[in-house]
């Protein structure tokens, strides 16, 4: 799953608070990820949306 915040910074501060940790920082071409897996197993992927201009493809 993925969920798109406006900071991956503050929100991976936020969970540290509630005893989630993220893994590392995700650079990509398009935004930052980063992800977790919840206690079923899931990875849930959180994500900034994407800066302009966007880079070509």
């Amino acid at each position: 799953m993925f969920l798109v915040v406006d900071d991956v910074a503050a929100e991976r501060r936020r969970l540290q608070g509630v005893g989630i940790v993220l893994g590392d920082d995700i650079e990509g071409d398009y935004s930052t990820l980063a992800q977790v897996r919840d206690p079923d197993g899931n990875l849930l992927t959180l994500a900034t949306p994407p800066s302009r201009p966007y880079p070509l493809a």
